[in-house]
């Protein structure tokens, strides 16, 4: 992998942990009733019934928290295809474009077969020829 792959990947990984945080976080609505982790069911804590006013606890809690999930199942799904485009886009090795075809480190993968190709230096010396 490339050093700009390491970073993607390791960015994906971030956003999904953050997406996953963001649906474990308790939360209070219109700062008047708590509700639980959208995860969770984001069930109500207690309020009281003089001070909600035109809030339905139930309702809002549970629509607040679809629009929590959403966010997240978004933010995760524009990560990981991100993710997947840039891994699935290996570029050529450095050491291959210079013609130092010798030097190239990632060639080793390619000895794995079919599922090591995907893997290894681009380089059509490495690609098929390993195997």
């Amino acid at each position: 992998m490339s050093k700009q792959q390491r970073i993607v990947s390791i960015g994906v990984l971030v956003v999904l942990l953050l997406a996953v945080g963001w649906t474990l976080l308790p939360f209070r609505f219109a700062d008047a009733v708590d509700c639980g982790p959208p995860l969770l069911g984001a069930k109500p804590g207690h309020y009281d019934e003089k001070g909600v006013g035109l809030i339905n606890p139930k309702r809002d809690c549970h629509n607040t928290a679809k629009s929590r999930l959403t966010f997240a199942a978004v933010a995760s799904l524009i990560a990981v295809v991100t993710g997947a485009a840039t891994i699935a886009l290996q570029p050529v090795s450095r050491f291959c474009a210079a013609g130092n075809h010798e030097e190239c480190p990632e060639w080793w993968p390619a000895a794995l077969g079919p599922f090591g190709e995907s893997l290894s230096c681009q380089c059509s010396c490495h690609i098929g020829h390993m195997t």
